[in-house]
C-alpha cells in the first residue's frame, strides 16, 4: 500500500513591502509626531525671525531718535533713554565737548567718563579719552590727567593722530611746570610717531623753547611739513 503524498503548502511566502509602503506605514504610525515636530521647528524659526525683525526695527528708530536731537537736552534725553548704547556714547561726547567748552570741566568729567564706558573701541572712544584727560588737567587732577595722557601716548594700538596729540599735551604741561627733561623727551617720542603731524611741529617748537631756556644746544628750526 503507497503511503499518500504529504500535502504541500501552496499559499505564497508574503513580500516585503515595497518603499513607498514602508514610508505609507511609517506615516500612518508617526504622521503625528513628525507633525508636531515640523511645527516646532517653524515656530523656532519664525521666532527667531521676528525677534531679528523687532530688534532691526527697534535699531532703526533708535538711529532715528539721535539723528533728531539737535540740543543739549535732547542729548540728554537720548543718553537717559538708551544706557549703553553706542549711539549714548556719541551723544555723551557731544554733551561732554559742550561742557569743555563752556569751561565746566567737572560736567565734561562726567560725560566723557560715560562715553568712554558707553563707546566700542575705535577713534571716537580714543577721542573721549583724551578730551577726559584734558578736563581733568583743567580741574586741577594733575596726576589723574598725565596719568590718562600717557596711557595713550603710549598705546600702539590708537592712531598717531591721538598718540602725538597726547603727546604734546604732555609736553606742554611739564613747559609749564618748568621740567624741561620731560619736555625734551615727550617732543621727540611724538617726531618719533609722525613726524609730519602738526602735533609733531608744536611739540618740537615747544622742546626749542626749553633748550634756550636752560642754555642747552640744539635748538634748531621746527621741520616743515612736508
Amino acid at each position: 500500500m503507497t503511503t499518500p503524498a504529504t500535502p504541500t503548502d501552496t499559499k505564497p511566502a508574503p513580500s516585503a513591502p515595497n518603499h513607498e509602503e514602508t514610508i505609507r506605514q511609517a506615516w500612518a504610525r508617526y504622521g503625528s509626531l513628525i507633525y508636531v515636530t515640523c511645527g516646532i521647528v517653524a515656530l523656532g524659526i519664525l521666532a527667531k525671525g521676528g525677534w531679528e525683525y523687532l530688534n532691526t526695527q527697534k535699531e532703526i528708530g533708535i538711529q532715528n531718535e539721535f539723528a533728531q536731537c539737535v540740543t543739549m537736552d535732547a542729548f540728554r534725553s537720548f543718553a537717559a533713554n538708551h544706557p549703553g548704547h553706542p549711539l549714548t556714547g556719541a551723544a555723551e561726547v557731544t554733551i561732554a565737548d559742550n561742557a569743555y567748552q563752556a569751561g565746566r570741566f567737572a560736567d565734561a568729567i562726567t560725560a566723557y567718563t560715560s562715553a568712554v564706558s558707553d563707546l566700542p573701541a575705535g577713534p571716537v572712544k580714543s577721542r573721549a579719552k583724551l578730551g577726559l584727560a584734558m578736563s581733568l588737567h583743567l580741574a586741577g587732577k594733575a596726576a589723574d590727567a598725565e596719568a590718562s595722557l600717557k596711557q595713550l601716548l603710549n598705546d600702539t594700538t590708537l592712531l598717531n593722530q591721538i598718540r602725538c596729540e597726547a603727546g604734546f599735551h604732555l609736553a606742554s604741561i611739564a613747559s609749564t611746570a618748568g621740567r624741561n627733561a620731560d619736555v625734551q623727551k615727550y617732543a621727540e617720542q611724538v617726531m618719533q610717531i609722525d613726524a609730519t603731524s602738526p602735533f609733531a611741529e608744536r611739540a618740537f617748537a615747544l622742546r626749542n623753547a626749553s633748550n634756550q631756556v636752560v642754555g642747552l644746544p640744539g635748538a634748531v628750526a621746527v621741520p616743515a611739513k612736508p
